[in-house]
């Protein structure tokens, strides 16, 4: 029988600061640059593509989703039908996940079927035959998810931030989907914006697992033939005018919980005080214990559950705060979220809250890594914002040493009241 008391926790090891492995690096004829991050007991191969692409590069609503979803769809010589066929015969997991300035294409095979199945797979990824009945099936689809997003308060207060944070400056994701932007959408479209886009200029190549030299000499091939063309240009830095509206609201009239969005512009990646706010934004609401679940869920009963969150793009990100409540607690709610911001600013954090963010990190950073595909992921991250493995090393280091002086410092910077714009999709707030 076991005599370990479970009402004692276990004693807190310190994470101390330390540098992920340095993958192997190879630059192919065409400057492709190829990752190999070694995995002897991996058969499974992992590649990932990171395309500098992404929605906010489109020239039109949609172009970007529809250019690379489709890309399974679209071989040049075989059906959609065959070529699920072969992918399928052969073990392999081919997704796409589309962002604001990147597209990743993750493609899992079997270390032996790679001279099979790989050969497929790049002739619709390098040359794509869009075809008009897979791109209508995909509108449909679209405009009937649409349907049904738009009736979630979420899904709207969402919209509204993307539209009021990226404005004029970004028209082709800003502006609303409709089912006649989804149904605007034209197969030269696609064509053009995949040529544009997917070119050696724009192509980084990560790979782990048990790749021996006759493997990689298949990857050199394949990725070799990416044809040349154009770097996608550099993101314009958004600012947002001083006279510019803060407070917008959109009535569901039969909805019980209101959505809120408290959202502004924020830092970029490589901004010198990201790790520091990343910190701070843990504190206010990046976990369970966070500031803003204790004031909001804990002590007043106003949500289930209330996030903070920086999405990065570009040169800058948008940080948000969001949760549904009661619709007739709303205003409640949100002068909790300020409440908190303002303590952050006036009061320092205490010395043991503080550890506690901090270990939790530390945490959260070692399990971002824990394997080869997560620690492959990781640094494809950091190969976006130009960094490399180190930065592994520099962020555990810096949040070992942040001070409750320097986070307050940070949220008299950023929590400045007047840069929030305050966002609710729920009942009228004058309707009780």
């Amino acid at each position: 029988m076991s005599n370990i008391n479970r009402a004692i926790p276990p004693t807190i090891q310190p994470i101390e600061p330390f540098a992920l492995p340095t993958p192997r690096r190879e630059t192919l004829g065409n400057s492709v640059p190829v990752f190999y991050f070694d995995n002897p007991n991996l058969d499974l191969i992992h590649i990932l593509l990171q395309i500098h692409t992404g929605s906010l590069h489109q020239p039109a609503k949609h172009i970007c989703n529809f250019a690379y979803t489709l890309l399974r769809e679209s071989h040049p010589t075989l059906s959609p039908e065959e070529t699920s066929e072969k992918i399928d015969y052969y073990g392999t997991n081919v997704s796409v996940n589309v962002g604001m300035d990147c597209v990743q294409i993750m493609i899992s095979v079997p270390k032996k079927n790679i001279p099979d199945i790989l050969p497929i797979i790049a002739d619709f990824l390098i040359s794509p035959l869009y075809r008009p009945d897979n791109l209508r099936i995909m509108q449909d689809k679209e405009i009937k998810n649409l349907a049904y997003n738009i009736q979630k308060n979420d899904y709207c207060s969402w919209r509204i931030m993307w539209r009021e944070m990226l404005g004029d400056v970004f028209p082709a994701v800003s502006v609303y989907s409709t089912p006649e932007t989804l149904n605007a959408v034209r197969i030269s479209q696609l064509q053009e914006f995949h040529r544009r886009s997917f070119c050696a200029e724009n192509l980084s190549v990560f790979v782990t697992g048990n790749t021996d030299a006759h493997t990689e000499a298949q990857i050199r091939d394949i990725w070799s033939s990416v044809p040349h063309g154009e770097c996608s240009s550099q993101l314009p830095v958004i600012t947002l005018p001083d006279n510019r509206e803060r407070t917008f609201h959109e009535t569901m009239p039969d909805s019980l919980q209101t959505s809120i969005v408290l959202c502004c512009l924020s830092l970029g990646y490589n901004d010198p005080d990201r790790t520091g706010f990343s910190v701070l934004n843990t504190l206010t609401g990046g976990y369970f214990s966070s500031r803003l679940m204790q004031n909001l869920r804990e002590r007043r009963g106003l949500t289930y559950g209330v996030v903070s969150s920086n999405t990065f793009f570009g040169n800058q990100s948008v940080f948000s705060i969001s949760s549904d409540v009661n619709a007739d607690r709303t205003q409640e709610a949100i002068d909790a979220c300020f409440e908190e911001l303002q303590r952050l600013q006036n009061e320092p954090v205490c010395n043991d809250e503080l550890q506690v963010v901090k270990n939790y990190m530390a945490g959260q950073q070692l399990r971002s890594a824990d394997t080869s595909v997560n620690a492959m992921q990781k640094f494809a991250y950091w190969h976006r914002f130009g960094l490399d493995e180190t930065e592994m090393f520099r962020y555990l280091t810096d949040i070992k040493k942040i001070t409750a002086k320097e986070i307050q410092n940070l949220a008299k910077t950023h929590f400045e009241y007047n840069n929030f714009t305050q966002i609710t999709v729920g009942k009228d707030l004058l309707t009780k």
